[in-house]
């Protein structure tokens, strides 16, 4: 039953599309289906808070056709488990259905259209605000080379498959989130961005992705994505997991924080916790501005591509300003 309204982008036709699946999915996990269902902020999932009439609230993910493959979800949520299992990060359960599968595979009866079903364990607490940051990167640096010491030594399953984000994720002709251009109408901020963008290909270029420094990684820790309750700090939504720079993790730590006066004190904390778990070079760390301006550029396509969700029409106005202004700076400093 809902006791909250639902409003999901796409209006009506996305909410009861994902209450339909809800309803079939739910007693495959075993959790009876009046539980009571409140929606939690979309982006590329419709994402559900599920509490049963007896029991503890879970968290139920609708993966549409288009975003990841079962596969990959299956593959997302295995090193997840294995993380539980083998490495003290502090990651959310994974709840398998009452036949054992992480992952169920739905068929919509009256579209047509399949989704997988995933569903985790709800985890307490709150997005830090800003003024937490400061004293909550160390402790996600720590994670963040926690998570990377894992994904190094961990011997995935051989039907692994994760995406890259690489330089072609971020602006081939296939790119990942679309071209970033989409959201800059303004000629001169675009020449600016552009300019910025043809420097972080060549210095990334030249950077590599030997091992020590590009792997697995969960490539959106970003504040919304951490929950601070009391003194514990939990990540959640590994849902763009997948093969990227170690120092992308940094960068999307400080998501919408690129152009923030504090950024070099945040920079600074995040490599603080990160080194007391993992070596992590001089000279790699003077890269860090170059990625700062490759997740920009990700996030500016994100956003000007997916117009319809709520961060977009939060956080475009202004950002191609921004994001021209962040250009600037990068350019001044290694142009």
């Amino acid at each position: 039953m809902i006791e909250e309204p639902l409003t999901p982008p796409g209006g009506n036709g996305q909410l009861t599309f994902a209450l339909r699946l809800a309803a079939e999915a739910l007693p495959r996990f075993g959790i009876a289906p009046d539980a009571r269902i409140d929606g939690l902020p979309l982006s590329e999932n419709v994402v559900l808070r599920v509490t049963p009439r007896t029991g503890v609230p879970v968290v139920l993910r609708i993966s549409r056709q288009g975003s990841n493959t079962p596969i990959e979800i299956r593959s997302e949520l295995a090193w997840i488990e294995a993380l539980r299992m083998q490495s003290s990060a502090p990651v959310p359960d994974v709840l398998h259905t009452v036949d054992g599968e992480s992952v169920l595979t739905l068929t919509d009866r009256e579209t047509g259209e399949a989704a997988s079903i995933s569903v985790f364990e709800n985890v307490p607490g709150h997005e830090p605000a800003e003024a937490e940051l400061l004293a909550v990167l160390p402790r996600l640096g720590r994670i963040s080379g926690e998570l990377h010491n894992h994904s190094t030594h961990w011997q995935r399953p051989s039907w692994f498959v994760r995406k890259r984000w690489d330089l072609e994720a971020a602006f081939g002709p296939n790119s990942r989130w679309g071209d970033w251009r989409v959201g800059v109408t303004d000629p001169g901020q675009r020449t600016l961005i552009e300019q910025a963008e043809r420097v972080v290909r060549k210095r990334l270029e030249a950077f590599g992705t030997g091992p020590e420094r590009f792997g697995l990684i969960h490539a959106d820790l970003r504040t919304a994505n951490v929950l601070v309750d009391g003194s514990d700090i939990r990540v959640i939504d590994f849902d763009d997991a997948g093969f990227g720079w170690w120092l992308y993790e940094l960068a999307a730590a400080l998501t919408f924080y690129e152009n923030d006066p504090e950024c070099d004190a945040m920079v600074e904390a995040w490599i603080r916790g990160y080194r007391e778990v993992r070596q992590l070079s001089e000279a790699d760390a003077r890269e860090v501005p170059t990625f700062l301006v490759f997740r920009r550029l990700l996030t500016l396509a994100f956003l000007a591509n997916n117009t319809d969700i709520a961060v977009s029409r939060e956080m475009m106005p202004g950002l191609p300003e921004k994001t021209a202004d962040l250009s600037a700076a990068y350019l001044g400093r290694f142009s």
